[in-house]
């Protein structure tokens, strides 16, 4: 949807179709709603055409400020942005919908993805690139995004922009006593320990000395390989494409404790210990 009623970065570079709006006061009162033409000029009443196209918003304000201030006596001009322009960009690889879209100038490379209807599951999520003129210009992690919530390195789109979703790279399943169980993509993980992470770590349930790994062997055969993850032996076991992490819980059953039932005010359990003994004022037998 257009941006209308958000703020506008310092750093927001003009181009074709924005529009900017001036208003005169002083010894002038006027307003002026100037749209960027073709040639990247606005044209200024009184003043003539100003090259503005590819000046930060920051710099087209002090240009106009500069420029009223030299040639009209008495005028100061205050300068806000009006309706921003559209651009064309291109979503290409195992996206969804894969083509051309159309997005806000203020857009990013998540808004992008999310117009497209988002990453089809043979896509990655952890090497999605951002092409410009036919050079890589960054890559965009989205396991920060969802797992740290950080957008640091989701970059605002420029016209003709290329963002390219490769296939999916390797993979590692975590299932059991974890926080969130699922098959997550790798990228610079490659212990236990570091799956674990992603996976939030361990639930209060978990019984992480008796853990195992479903492992295809280097035969192509399906192994099992028993993993203690307390151990730092087993934090630092190297981890494989398509490995199973399963983290069993914690037994069901009571220790050390006695049970009391039938005709007693308190049935349940009760915590032993050396000489224990039941008193007829506590279970009011």
């Amino acid at each position: 949807m257009p941006a209308t009623d958000i703020p506008i970065p310092s750093e927001y570079v003009m181009g074709p179709g924005d529009n900017i709006i001036v208003q005169l006061y002083g010894k002038e009162n006027e307003s002026h709603a100037l749209t960027i033409n073709r040639e990247g000029e606005i044209q200024f009443p009184h003043l003539g055409p100003l090259v503005v196209a590819g000046l930060s918003f920051t710099d087209v304000k002090a240009l106009i400020n500069t420029t009223v201030g030299e040639q009209m006596i008495g005028v100061k001009a205050s300068v806000t942005m009006g309706a921003l322009r559209s651009i064309r960009i291109f979503i290409l690889g195992e996206a969804k919908l894969p083509g051309s879209y159309t997005v806000n100038s203020l857009s990013t490379m998540t808004n992008a993805l999310f117009a497209s209807g988002g990453i089809s599951k043979m896509g990655s999520l952890r090497n999605i690139q951002l092409k410009r003129g036919g050079q890589l210009v960054t890559h965009l992690d989205l396991y920060d995004l969802l797992l740290s919530g950080d957008t640091s390195n989701d970059a605002r789109l420029l016209p003709g922009d290329v963002i390219f979703v490769p296939s999916i790279g390797k993979t590692v399943g975590v299932s059991g006593e974890v926080r969130r169980p699922a098959i997550y993509e790798l990228k610079d993980e490659k212990t236990t320990q570091q799956a674990v992470a992603l996976a939030g770590g361990f639930l209060p349930t978990a019984y992480p000395q008796v853990s195992r790994i479903e492992r295809i062997s280097d035969g192509g055969q399906r192994t099992l390989v028993d993993v203690d993850l307390k151990s730092a032996k087993g934090k630092n076991l190297k981890i494989k494409d398509a490995d199973v992490l399963q983290v069993f819980s914690v037994l069901d059953t009571m220790e050390d404790v006695v049970l009391v039932e039938g005709h007693v005010k308190r049935p349940g359990g009760s915590a032993w210990r050396q000489g224990y003994a039941l008193y007829r004022s506590y279970w009011g037998c």
